[in-house]
């Protein structure tokens, strides 16, 4: 019954919110609130992003030198003689 109620009463206050939204006065152009800030938020996005790219090039250049100096270790090994002691 309180659900009914509720509904009821969002449908009363939305049919009487309607005609103001269709009365109110549409935003010009260069009057939304905001707009000026879109340069702001590209400038950030771009940031954010060659931050990302860079750190993504600095991991691959970082896990090529691990995965040289891990072959570079196994080479050794191999070289190395059974049982001789570590040079």
């Amino acid at each position: 019954m309180r659900i009914r109620i509720a509904l009821f009463l969002a449908a009363i206050l939305l049919l009487a919110l309607v005609p103001q939204l269709a009365l109110a006065k549409p935003i010009a152009h260069g009057d939304a609130p905001g707009e000026s800030n879109l340069g702001f938020l590209f400038a950030g996005f771009t940031v954010v992003w060659v931050a990302f790219f860079a750190y993504v090039f600095y991991m691959s250049r970082r896990e090529r030198e691990l995965r040289r100096e891990i072959e570079e270790l196994r080479r050794q090994v191999a070289e190395r003689p059974p049982g001789g002691s570590p040079s």
